[in-house]
């Protein structure tokens, strides 16, 4: 189903989630740009590399939404936000790390777009033809 064909309120949950995206792409990239490949010296490593990689996971979800792969996008968009989720909850909870406090409950709603969108649009996505 292409984009026009879309009802408005599919048309405007599916600009929320790349809007969203888009944001979170660019304010990492801001980050690395600033900051270097340590932008977030109170992380650990591990979750320094997984911030720094949602700059191309981020995009990735918008290109594949921008690019009609619907499915792919809002699968990998659910997964990217779950962790995403985990990842803030545990810097915020578990390292203490107080700057979450604002973030982690914004994402959190977020991810909730993110589900409520995939459900929406799930059923209206065409799933293309298997390769023969």
């Amino acid at each position: 189903m292409r984009y026009r064909d879309l009802r408005l309120a599919e048309r405007i949950a599916l600009a929320l989630v790349v809007l969203g995206f888009a944001f979170g792409a660019g304010s990492h990239a801001l980050d690395f740009i600033r900051f270097g490949w340590l932008p977030y010296r109170f992380g650990p490593p591990v979750l320094n590399c997984f911030w720094n990689a949602l700059v191309l996971l981020d995009g990735f979800v918008v290109g594949l939404l921008l690019a009609g792969r619907r499915r792919a996008g809002l699968a990998m968009a659910t997964v990217v936000m779950i962790v995403d989720v985990a990842a803030n909850s545990y810097a915020w909870f578990g390292l203490g790390f107080d700057g979450f406090a604002v973030s982690v409950p914004l994402q959190t709603a977020f991810l909730g777009v993110v589900l409520a969108t995939t459900l929406l649009l799930w059923r209206t996505v065409a799933v293309p033809a298997p390769l023969r």
